[in-house]
């Protein structure tokens, strides 16, 4: 379905305050901006993506390839752990970028079941070329409405918000990463 023929996030809460209202709460409207946000967003950068010829997936694990230390090398367990892809999909997503040159895979001397993925200079160049586009309109959407003072405000809530419930992993002391 088209991103303009959707209802808005304010028609549809306030279907729900008619039809419902003791499922309208502060916490219900919030996530019902936060999903409308995260699909409006999604939809925007597959679109910039697909210039390129990859799905949303594709760049999620080239974006995160790119963004490991030179030599953009990660293993699967990794990729698997910041790609949100079940590990069969991955797989199956992993050849296919190998099949058009945008990944390598090498060997694990100590395991062999466990084979490094490489962001390809291919892969690097093309990764870096839609990002460049994905941030642009991510921009273009989000100045709209926000100045930088607000962008600013609603990033460092998001931050305190997400500090608090999302998961850590093995060390919880770890302090959030702030930009310089």
């Amino acid at each position: 379905m088209p991103a303009d023929s959707r209802q808005s996030a304010d028609e549809l809460l306030k279907a729900r305050a008619e039809n419902w209202p003791e499922a309208v709460t502060p916490i219900s409207q919030l996530m019902v901006l936060v999903y409308r946000l995260a699909s409006l967003v999604r939809d925007n950068a597959t679109g910039q993506v697909d210039r390129y010829g990859l799905t949303l997936f594709d760049f999620e694990v080239l974006v995160t390839l790119r963004g490991a230390a030179p030599p953009y090398e990660l293993v699967p367990t990794d990729l698997y752990k910041a790609v949100p892809i079940s590990s069969g999909g991955l797989t199956k997503l992993l050849h296919a970028l190998q099949r058009r040159g945008l990944i390598s895979r090498g060997q694990n001397k100590l395991d062999r079941r466990s084979k490094p993925i490489r962001l390809t200079a291919k892969g690097r160049d093309t990764v870096e070329w839609a990002m460049e586009d994905v941030l642009k309109s991510d921009a273009g959407l989000i100045s709209k409405g926000l100045s930088e003072r607000d962008l600013a405000h609603v990033t460092r809530l998001l931050r305190k918000l997400l500090g608090t419930i999302e998961p850590r992993g093995d060390n919880a002391t770890t302090k959030a990463w702030t930009p310089t």
